[in-house]
């Protein structure tokens, strides 16, 4: 049970937030669903193969005694062979977790090569020597995709404590298929100096944890958000953005319903009367796909307005007043009010806009307390990022 310290706080000024996947050909992620399952019973879980016992017999021999004509039978002893299992596959150490990047060639193997043999034998005892065998060979970025942050939380059980950082950093990078030495070097920093920051993002880890300090918890979040660079800031803020709006139920219908005659009539005429159907149906970003210049039909009060209502409905349990508030913040910020309907194209920003964006995307979490910033900073679309 995770408890909060500490009652309604303010968070100070916040610099940046966040810091933390195409699907793969369909036979590949049936393998990896598969080793993914495994993987998930935990370290343990699976009995070692029990030793094959071969019984053998000796022929059996007759032999005639005279002169009573008696026939007696006499049979040599049993013998047993015990053939021992296949010893699992070695594997030669290569440097450690902290210089793993995950790529399309990254496999099982070049994991295992970087943790102590004691881990090496605690996976491999969870999942058994066969499909031991099989991971090692495994390319895991689709086990990445496929698996998020969910499907490796038992693994990450058998690393040392420090191993299950780097590990948990080595991940979230491959989510977003990140390769920068410098970047992974400040953040490993961070997450030395504060490891709940990375094991609030698996459930199973959570439990360890105690009592956290959110306000902690939430500053080394920035701080290691600070050591990506200005692109993979503003990626991570799309990206989680379309991740939330993939879960919500908020609906283009839900938009229309919260806007004036004048301003439906506008959207209606800018989509055509055959698509505008399909514009009720979908969520927020793909309502407005089509077109950016949608937005324009919209008053910047009701932008805002709609905003609060779809951020209201991503995260369950924000009290009325968090919701007004970032929906407040938001306003004065245009570049986030187009990141949460989608249609900010960042490929047009400068490096200082860029640079704005991702200060401007803090700044509504000042308005929230302990217990809603630890609800936004465990939600899944949030872990995995």
């Amino acid at each position: 049970m995770v408890s909060v310290q500490g009652q309604t706080t303010g968070i100070g000024k916040m610099t940046r937030f966040i810091s933390f996947g195409p699907r793969a050909r369909r036979f590949l992620a049936v393998t990896v669903a598969l080793i993914t399952l495994l993987v998930i019973v935990g370290c343990g879980s699976d009995p070692e193969p029990a030793p094959t016992t071969v019984t053998t017999q000796a022929p059996t021999t007759s032999t005639t005694v005279a002169p009573t004509s008696t026939t007696v039978t006499t049979q040599a002893p049993t013998t047993s062979t015990t053939v021992a299992p296949e010893p699992a596959p070695l594997v030669e150490p290569a440097g450690s977790l902290e210089d793993l990047y995950i790529t399309d060639d990254t496999t099982g193997r070049d994991v295992m090569a970087r943790l102590s043999q004691t881990e090496q034998d605690c996976v491999r005892e969870g999942i058994g020597d066969a499909w031991y065998s099989a991971f090692l060979d495994l390319t895991l970025t689709v086990l990445v995709r496929e698996s998020a942050a969910t499907g490796v939380s038992s693994f990450l059980g058998c690393l040392t404590e420090d191993n299950v950082l780097l590990m948990g950093l080595a991940l979230i990078d491959a989510n977003y298929g990140r390769i920068d030495p410098q970047a992974r070097e400040c953040r490993i920093a961070v997450a030395r100096a504060n490891p709940d920051m990375i094991r609030v993002r698996y459930a199973v880890l959570r439990s360890e944890m105690g009592t956290i300090d959110v306000e902690a918890l939430f500053s080394s979040t920035k701080e290691s958000f600070d050591c990506l660079s200005v692109a993979d800031q503003v990626n991570v803020l799309v990206r989680l953005t379309t991740r939330l709006d993939q879960e919500d139920t908020f609906s283009g219908q839900d938009i229309v319903d919260m806007l004036d005659e004048t301003e439906v009539s506008c959207l209606r005429e800018e989509i055509g009367e055959e698509l505008f159907a399909g514009f009720l149906e979908a969520t927020v970003t793909d309502a407005f796909a089509p077109s950016a210049s949608l937005l324009d039909c919209i008053s910047p009060e009701s932008q805002t307005a709609i905003f609060s209502a779809f951020t209201a409905s991503r995260v369950d349990g924000l009290s009325e007043e968090a919701v007004a508030c970032m929906a407040s913040t938001v306003a004065e910020s245009p570049n986030i009010l187009a990141i949460g309907f989608g249609t900010l194209d960042v490929d047009q920003l400068n490096e200082d806009e860029l640079a704005q964006l991702a200060d401007d995307a803090a700044k509504p979490f000042d308005c929230l307390n302990e217990e809603e910033l630890l609800r936004v900073l465990t939600l899944p679309a949030v872990v995995e990022q």
